[in-house]
C-alpha cells in the first residue's frame, strides 16, 4: 500500500496533483504546518487520519470555507443529503 502521507487530510491522493508530481510539493502532511491548512488541523486536533472519517463529515466548514478542500463542494452537499437520509 502507498503511504498514507501521500493523501490529504481532505482525502485527496496526493501524487494526483500536478503540484506534487512537478516537484513543488512534499504532500500536504509533509508540506503544510498548524495554520496551512484548516482541513489538517481539524483532522489533527480531532485525532482523526482524515475528514471522511469523522462522524460530522461533511460538515459545514468543509462546505461553505474557502480552500479547505479540493474536494467538490456539490459532491459534498449530495454526501450530507444521503447521511441525513
Amino acid at each position: 500500500m502507498e503511504n498514507k502521507e501521500l493523501i490529504g487530510a481532505c482525502g485527496f491522493y496526493c501524487k494526483s496533483c500536478p503540484s506534487f508530481a512537478g516537484g513543488k510539493c512534499a504532500g500536504c502532511r509533509r508540506e503544510h504546518r498548524e495554520g496551512d491548512c484548516f482541513t489538517l488541523d481539524c483532522v489533527t486536533r480531532k485525532g482523526i487520519e482524515f475528514c471522511g472519517t469523522c462522524e460530522n463529515f461533511p460538515c459545514d466548514d468543509i462546505i461553505s470555507r474557502e480552500k479547505v478542500t479540493i474536494l467538490d463542494k456539490d459532491w459534498l452537499k449530495w454526501k450530507r443529503k444521503q447521511k441525513e437520509k
